[in-house]
């Protein structure tokens, strides 16, 4: 009965160890899948704050360019506010030649 209980003991003592060596592989492999996720997660928060910073620069980009656009347009109905006025200008100071003309021509007034 010894043989058995020694057997047995035997038996036991190897569970143990395998158990052992299992525990052991498991909490390495679980470190090891951390660390992964953890890198994981580092590359995820770079890629966002890159993308986040590209998203920026364009948003900068377009915004810039509405402010040209504006620029532009404001400076365009300037010019046009000016060419109408010159326009105007000149129209009245034809039309004022011309009732003088007329008026010299009915007065008699030509020299």
């Amino acid at each position: 009965m010894a043989s058995n209980q020694s057997s047995w003991d035997s038996t036991k003592d190897t569970a143990a160890q395998k158990a052992e060596e299992t525990k052991n592989l498991g909490a390495e492999k679980t470190g090891q899948a951390q660390e992964h996720a953890q890198g994981m997660g580092e590359a995820t928060k770079q890629k966002a704050g890159e993308t986040g910073s590209a998203a920026q620069k364009k948003m900068d980009e377009a915004k810039q360019g509405t402010s040209d656009a504006t620029q532009t347009a404001k400076d365009k109905a300037v010019e046009a506010k000016d060419n109408a006025g010159n326009m105007l200008q000149q129209t009245g100071e034809k039309v004022k030649e011309t009732l003088t003309n007329a008026k010299d021509a009915v007065t008699g007034n030509n020299q």
